[in-house]
């Protein structure tokens, strides 16, 4: 039994759970379709992790991510606008222990209440985030988008 159904299944007995993601050891790249601009993660994956592999391509996420937030998941859980303006997709467990998709790997894929956006700062309240897939941007993009850090 996998990690995601060994979940589901904690979630539809009811059990209280306080999960992390190195309980989990959810994480890695699903895909990656540079040329796309598409990067689909489990949500367990180290934001140094993605940042590697992105790099690779001359391409970066298009938000910052705080400095607690070591996982793309804990960024999604505590994300503000920027980094839900990137959101493509995610997959969810839900309190039923349900397997849910919403969003897609496209720009515009959704007609009505974006969820995967929704829940961008939820703090994990609303559902336990497995996978997310962002939109990315070739670095000299970012560059200009995002002010410049002062190292201290």
């Amino acid at each position: 039994m996998d990690r995601i159904a060994q979940l589901q299944d904690l979630v539809k007995q009811k059990s209280s759970l306080k999960i992390s993601s190195k309980m989990l050891d959810y994480a890695g790249i699903v895909e990656y379709y540079p040329e796309e601009l598409v990067l689909t993660v489990k949500a367990g994956t180290k934001i140094p992790t993605i940042h590697a592999e992105l790099k690779k391509h001359n391409q970066a996420l298009p938000f910052f991510t705080n400095n607690d937030c070591n996982s793309i998941g804990a960024a999604y859980a505590n994300g503000g606008q920027d980094l839900a303006d990137s959101v493509l997709g995610v997959q969810i467990i839900d309190g039923n222990g349900e397997l849910l998709n919403f969003g897609g790997q496209v720009i515009k894929n959704v007609a009505g209440y974006d969820i995967s956006r929704l829940l961008v700062g939820s703090k994990g309240h609303l559902a336990i985030i497995t996978q997310i897939s962002f939109k990315v941007l070739p670095i000299a993009y970012v560059g200009e988008l995002l002010p410049p850090v002062k190292s201290q």
